[in-house]
């Protein structure tokens, strides 16, 4: 039924998710994790070019060449080239696991640079506990729905908890603007390791076939896929009801607050109701907290180092209900820092009010 997806010639470096599991199923259960964690490396952030990985892992002090991983990942870590099985690997797991915690590591570090770490926020540690539940391979609905307004930690969590529940098993992506179920495709196929050129069936066809029960999907801003105009005929949300049929996988839609009450109003007139269902009913969505808690926003202050941040929550309160939420919090927060840093001083309060230019 999905044939045809690996039709490159022999001499080529696949590195899509099919074929990085098929190679993976044949090493041993410590390698296979980190191994298709180095296949997406090496295809998303090398480029698919094995001298740009074999010259960051020598930056680690990591010698081997670029045939040595070329061979790995072709799935003859154990093989010669007519594919007969040598008496030993030719890298051993734990030079092998050591390699690939060294590229984690640095890939961690380069994320951050200039970034605000991902802070595990009350209101973030709700959002990831309302993910696992739905997915738990014993749950029956494996849809959720997620509803908050903007600027309330949403999007930052999803993609810190893509990154710590390994890449491929669970996926983050922005809903297109426009509604378009080919640039939908386009986008989710990408991170199976489809190309962005390929047509719209061979898309559709990598999807379906790449994905299984253990995988997660989280569709951020759902909201624009859904065309009042269509009516009955959603094609985005009917792909999504097809692979979670048929795949059993777990499927996350974050809405924002405005466009839930008009897809409340679309679950009454029919069309999304067997979504409402697939997600336990209403009463089983989550619902983000309008604006961050106090509790939030002292994780937050904490976080950044704050001096005596619990006397002064009223006023970080403040802040964090301005347009922005949660990100006004974050801005005022980080640029007082610089701040501080400059002068080699702790961060006060009096910081956080010379960046917002107040007495």
């Amino acid at each position: 039924m999905y044939e045809g997806l690996n039709s490159a010639e022999p001499n080529l470096l696949r590195l899509d998710d099919l074929t990085l599991e098929k190679h993976a199923a044949a090493y041993p259960e410590e390698m296979r994790e980190p191994f298709m964690w180095l296949g997406w490396y090496l295809r998303e952030e090398c480029g698919r070019d094995l001298e740009v990985l074999t010259t960051r892992l020598r930056d680690n002090g990591i010698e081997n060449d670029k045939t040595t991983w070329s061979r790995i990942m072709r799935g003859r870590w154990k093989q010669d080239a007519t594919g007969a099985e040598l008496p030993s690997p030719i890298l051993a797991v734990p030079k092998f696991l050591r390699a690939v915690k060294c590229l984690r590591d640095e890939q961690r570090i380069r994320e951050m640079a200039g970034k605000v770490p991902f802070i595990m926020t009350p209101t973030a540690q709700s959002i990831m506990d309302f993910i696992d539940i739905r997915r738990a391979p014993e749950r029956v609905n494996r849809f959720g729905i997620v509803e908050g307004w903007t600027g309330t930690q949403k999007t930052a969590t999803y993609r810190e908890y893509c990154r710590q529940h390994n890449h491929g098993l669970c996926v983050w992506l922005e809903a297109p603007e426009n509604g378009s179920i080919k640039e939908f495709l386009m986008w989710l196929g990408s991170k199976y390791g489809g190309a962005h050129s390929d047509g719209y069936e061979r898309l559709r066809r990598r999807v379906i076939a790449s994905v299984k029960s253990r995988n997660t999907i989280i569709i951020d801003n759902a909201q624009t896929m859904y065309d009042e105009r269509r009516g009955q005929n959603q094609p985005a949300f009917n792909f999504l009801r097809r692979l979670q049929d048929e795949r059993g996988c777990t499927i996350i839609l974050s809405i924002t607050h405005d466009a839930g009450e008009k897809m409340r109003d679309a679950m009454l007139q029919g069309y999304l109701e067997q979504f409402e269902g697939r997600a336990g009913g209403r009463r089983n969505f989550h619902l983000v907290p309008k604006y961050p808690t106090q509790e939030d926003i002292l994780a937050i202050a904490e976080a950044f180092g704050l001096k005596d941040a619990k006397q002064h929550l009223d006023y970080l309160e403040k802040i964090a209900r301005e347009p922005g939420r949660v990100r006004i919090l974050f801005e005022d927060l980080q640029t007082a820092k610089v701040q501080a840093q400059a002068e080699k001083k702790g961060l006060t309060i009096e910081h956080v009010k010379q960046a917002r230019d107040e007495e």
